[in-house]
């Protein structure tokens, strides 16, 4: 790259920075927005299962190289899941060689694992029809110590375009927190200028604790954030799962108000298709996901995933509302604690997740947790965007019943009210799990939850 381009583009680059910072708006007139994610991406990461296993000898079939990524694509082609809208194979952290091609100053991929590097790679699952994504973090060395893109961003930028990238995570391990601004911003701008369009994960607000109204998000929308890890990353088993619920529940109306065509809350991976939860459990992630408007990126070993959890992560209807055009995130609208009603505004309905956490999630009254207030969720209605207000009501907030056996789901039943949803006559009640019309209902519909589940209900009006 010659002394111009660049020089060109860190005026680019500082252009765009002064109008972020003045306002959004004005970041989004030179460029600095893409028009890239208008729905939540949907697509597999590596890093949940299979981590930084480097180890190729010991694992052939499960290490970070070229044949995972390979095996992994067709997988996704063969089994249905490009077809439904997995459409991205993603390289988390590893891929990296040791230091920097001592030439060109570039990013280098680990020569023995990723023979070529890393564009045959990109190559090989483009002609499968699938899209590429890679990673990179804002700091000097990554969260396993590998060579990062702090202070080279306009270069590494320009490299992931040559290399045919087309999502790009960066992550915010080992940082110099007052970086953040800068780099994030920086990285946004070269992206912007690479001459390709690339997706843009920012893990920026990851790394600034848990109080989620004193984030920067406006400033991560200006700088071409597509998406966003917000909180935890989230580790294979309920008790993790359960508290990134709480806390998307706890600041459910702030990160709503966020998220929309192209920036969204990332809660992180999907769990569904390993065995750490339960298929209940599987499918309570997959409506909340869904209600939430959060990316669809799997996180298990999809070459190697039974039947049942194939399908929740297929189910048509569900990844309809995790897409809805409209954009607009729901959030839980009832107080916190063992049952909750979680719900989003779709096109023409209401989606609604009726959640039974049980006495095994991970709950506490914590902070914002703890208020005791119904949370409302305006739904337009009609052409005059004018709402009536949702609110819920538990008619059995008790469990019904317990088995004996240790292993059995304990069950509750929770019941809608049409009148707190602005139904005032009937409406058809659509059950996403059973695929079916369970039939038109004049005031109010139950479900009897397993513990760990979620009745996922599309409620559409009759006109």
């Amino acid at each position: 790259m010659g002394t111009r381009t660049v020089a060109v583009q860190a005026v680019a680059m500082l252009v765009c920075a002064a109008a972020v910072f003045g306002s959004v708006t004005g970041a989004s007139d030179v460029g600095c927005r893409n028009k890239l994610a208008q729905t939540p991406p949907m697509g597999w990461m590596s890093w949940e299962i299979f981590r930084c296993q480097m180890d190729c000898k010991t694992y052939p079939n499960s290490c970070i190289n070229a044949d995972l990524y390979k095996t992994t694509a067709d997988a996704m082609k063969a089994k249905g899941f490009l077809d439904a809208g997995y459409d991205t194979v993603h390289i988390d952290d590893c891929w990296e060689a040791d230091a920097r091609d001592p030439n060109t100053g570039r990013l280098a991929a680990n020569a023995d694992r990723f023979p070529g590097g890393i564009a045959p790679l990109a190559d090989y699952i483009h002609k499968l029809g699938l899209k590429f994504g890679l990673y990179t973090a804002e700091s000097k060395t990554t969260c396993t110590g590998h060579v990062g893109s702090y202070l080279n961003e306009i270069l590494d930028a320009q490299t992931f375009a040559d290399w045919g990238v087309d999502y790009l995570k960066v992550d915010g391990c080992n940082p110099n927190k007052t970086y953040y601004p800068t780099g994030y911003t920086a990285m946004g701008t070269a992206l912007q200028i690479s001459g390709r369009d690339i997706v843009y994960s920012c893990s920026w607000p990851a790394y600034l604790g848990s109080n989620e109204t004193t984030k920067p998000y406006n400033t991560m929308i200006g700088i071409g954030c597509n998406l966003w890890r917000n909180w935890h990353d989230i580790q294979c088993n309920w008790k993790s799962l359960s508290s990134i619920i709480d806390h998307w529940g706890d600041y459910g109306q702030v990160l709503a108000s966020y998220a929309g065509p192209g920036h969204w809350n990332d809660p992180d991976m999907l769990l569904i298709g390993n065995d750490c939860i339960t298929d209940d459990q599987a499918r309570t992630q997959m409506a909340i996901w869904s209600i939430v408007a959060a990316p669809l990126i799997m996180g298990n070993d999809v070459r190697n995933i039974t039947a049942s959890t194939r399908a929740i992560l297929l189910n048509r209807d569900a990844i309809a509302v995790n897409q809805d055009p409209l954009g607009q995130a729901g959030f839980r609208i009832s107080p916190k604690g063992a049952t909750e009603v979680w719900a989003r505004n779709i096109t023409n309905a209401v989606a609604v997740a009726l959640l039974n956490k049980g006495s095994q999630s991970s709950s506490s009254a914590d902070s914002e947790a703890s208020r005791a207030q119904t949370m409302r969720l305006d739904l337009p209605a009609g052409n005059d965007g004018q709402g009536p207000v949702f609110t819920h009501v538990d008619r059995d907030a008790q469990l019904r019943a317990r088995s004996a056996a240790a292993t059995a789901a304990n069950t509750t039943t929770i019941t809608v009210n049409f009148s707190d949803i602005g139904v005032s006559g009937s409406a058809d009640v659509y059950d996403i799990w059973a695929g079916k019309t369970v039939g038109t209902f004049s005031k109010s519909y139950s479900a009897l939850v397993p513990e760990g589940g979620t009745a996922f209900l599309r409620i559409t009006p009759k006109k």
